[in-house]
């Protein structure tokens, strides 16, 4: 039995839909990855369409320029670690102390990376290279992400999990440069993501030295 007509275009709309949110999703991908490869100078629309398999008229249905674009691929590297982040934040129980929150985002951002490399791996590399106002705002966005790092930071320092004297600003950049890093050598076959994050955290929390240099070393201060 065939379908209404009132049906068969209604599946006609979707299936229209569909695609062309594939073909939009497609293009972003090739698009961090090309950006990342060949920074914001270097990439051409018509490169991204020809990867993509499409006329290079095409890609401006989706894309009204090449700003536009490269503005997308930012926004969406840095909503995919922010996913992430909060995804495993907002899983823990009520009432999670400070460490389990850091531990939590520590995690989520490293996921967020690992996931999303090309997206993630573009949003790090591309901020000097942007148009005037995509990096002004792009800029906002980082600054904010940061003040939340220092926030997980001050409730740490708030519940006595670290120094009262500790540099907030310089315990987010160690920390961050640390987890943003993990795009470039993480390594499944040697351990899992989860395995990684909890080593990183107990190194930020208790050191590399063992107990009793440590003792020595705090005497000595």
């Amino acid at each position: 039995m065939s379908l209404p007509p009132w049906t068969q275009n209604m599946a006609k709309k979707q299936t229209g839909v569909s695609n062309t949110t594939n073909t939009r999703e497609n293009l972003l991908k090739l698009a961090a990855r090309t950006f990342g490869d060949s920074g914001y100078s270097g990439t051409t629309m018509r490169a991204i369409a020809d990867q993509a398999g499409i006329e290079a008229a095409s890609i401006y249905y989706h894309f009204p320029s090449k700003e536009r674009l490269v503005e997308e691929v930012m926004e969406q590297g840095a909503n995919r670690i922010l996913f992430h982040l909060n995804e495993q934040v907002e899983a823990l129980q009520p009432g999670a102390t400070a460490e389990q929150r850091f531990r939590a985002a520590v995690l989520g951002q490293m996921l967020g990376l690992v996931l999303h490399g090309d997206f993630a791996l573009a949003n790090s590399r591309l901020l000097g290279q942007l148009p005037d106002q995509v990096r002004e705002r792009q800029v906002q966005r980082r600054e904010q992400h940061q003040m939340r790092w220092n926030k997980l930071l001050e409730d740490l320092r708030a519940e006595g999990r670290i120094r009262a004297d500790v540099d907030i600003p310089l315990a987010r950049i160690f920390i961050l440069g640390s987890i943003n890093s993990v795009q470039t050598w993480f390594n499944p076959s040697r351990g899992s993501i989860e395995k990684v994050a909890d080593e990183m955290c107990n190194l930020f929390f208790n050191g590399a030295a063992p107990p009793a240099s440590r003792h020595l070393s705090d005497t000595k201060a």
